[in-house]
């Protein structure tokens, strides 16, 4: 019984550690720069994306237009995206 209770426990960390933090960490493929999207934008373009679950909310760098990736993001779906799966 004490091994479901801690395997619960963990699940929620992830996601409290997710919402506690109110931003997403995205990399850049091209130049490598790093920005923090608020999580709420991040979850209204997950919500209003229509497309493949297996692509997460993607933005343009700033500061040289690339495409921008997430450390780790919990969809609203709940698939999850972790930058080191991609690389």
């Amino acid at each position: 019984m004490q091994a479901s209770k801690k395997s619960k426990k963990k699940k929620k960390a992830t996601s409290l550690k997710q919402s506690k933090k109110q931003s997403v960490s995205y990399v850049c493929f091209v130049c490598h720069e790093k920005e923090e999207i608020p999580l709420s934008v991040v979850r209204d373009f997950d919500l209003m994306d229509d497309g493949d679950p297996t692509t997460p909310p993607m933005f343009s760098c700033e500061k040289c237009g690339g495409k921008m990736y997430p450390e780790y993001y919990k969809g609203v779906h709940g698939v999850e995206y972790k930058l080191s799966d991609v690389l």
